[in-house]
């Protein structure tokens, strides 16, 4: 350190300057607290501007479990829908085929999805690993319900099976030639809402109308009005089903049919807005939806869309 001199006025001479103890202490603590201030200044403004390596490591970390996040989310989302239509078919199935009543799936409601992105790791993994033995549970009622619907169809003999009318009446290969179901619709001259007893297909003049079941004829009408030209199969245990404003009639009353057996052909007779096929299933003389008998051919995303655009259609074509 160099040495400092101050003016002495009485002798006109510089003289060195000495410190005392005290001024050397003060000098001191004043450096301290500046290397101090120093110090947290460059903490501070490092720590706003720039980022640690633990706080990299520790970010990269986070943005991996939000892509994780989200994905499993997706895949949630994705076996909820899964489940629920497999739950809907099999209660559909359970009903409509075996008049009983599907034991119900354990369900748990995950749709705030969002909430799990601010968990901590450990928070995050509990929840995982409860919605994987909730998956895993639920997954495992599926199976059981399966097993038992198998069960019940073995059960079942050949021709009940054949007896009931799971196929569609008319080809309808890109699923989208159908018209209003069962239920309340808009007649299509009256205007008016009215019940609407089966489904409408919407096909080409002549085009084949097929037996969804075996069964033998039990009427046959030809006529003008109403339903026009109409033919009615007995299926044997309460199944009954019924094919209307047909163009050209192929069975004669007594004539005993197999499954997927061409019976008649599409028309526009009776009451109908063009050419298509009303078709109406009943069970113990009660009117049931046909859409809950095409199992034959049909994938559940198939199934779905199916109920889609029949439920969408708000007027019926007869």
């Amino acid at each position: 350190m160099k040495q400092r001199y101050r003016y002495h006025h009485e002798h006109l001479v510089f003289v060195k300057e000495r410190r005392g103890f005290r001024k050397i202490v003060w000098n001191g603590v004043i450096y301290l607290l500046a290397i101090v201030f120093m110090t947290v200044a460059y903490y501070i403004v490092y720590s706003l501007f720039f980022d640690t390596l633990e706080e990299r490591a520790q970010k990269r970390e986070n943005a991996l479990l939000s892509e994780e996040t989200a994905l499993l989310t997706d895949k949630m989302n994705r076996i909820e829908k899964v489940i629920e239509q497999l739950q809907d078919r099999d209660k559909e199935i359970y009903q409509t085929i075996f008049r009983a009543d599907a034991t119900p799936l354990h369900t748990v409601n995950h749709s705030d999805y969002e909430r799990y992105l601010q968990l901590d790791n450990v928070e995050l993994a509990k929840h995982a690993g409860k919605v994987v033995r909730d998956l895993d549970s639920r997954a495992a009622a599926v199976s059981q319900l399966i097993n038992r619907l198998t069960v019940r169809l073995m059960d079942m003999d050949k021709d009940s099976l054949l007896a009931i009318p799971l196929l569609q009446p008319v080809k309808n290969e890109g699923l989208t030639n159908v018209g209003a179901s069962i239920g309340m619709r808009i007649h299509p001259f009256y205007k008016l809402l009215k019940q609407h007893t089966g489904i409408d297909f919407i096909a080409g003049m002549g085009s084949d109308v097929y037996a969804t079941a075996v069964g033998s004829v039990v009427l046959v009408v030809r006529s003008q009005r109403g339903t026009g030209n109409r033919v009615e199969i007995d299926h044997g245990n309460g199944y009954r089903t019924t094919y209307s404003h047909l163009s050209e009639v192929l069975v004669a009353r007594g004539q005993e049919v197999r499954r997927g057996e061409v019976i008649a052909k599409v028309g526009n007779t009776g009451m109908s807005m063009y050419p298509h096929l009303h078709y109406e299933v009943l069970k113990n003389g009660v009117y049931m939806d046909p859409l809950n008998y095409f199992f034959i051919g049909l994938l559940p995303e198939d199934y779905d869309m199916l109920r889609q655009l029949s439920t969408s259609s708000g007027q019926s074509l007869d």
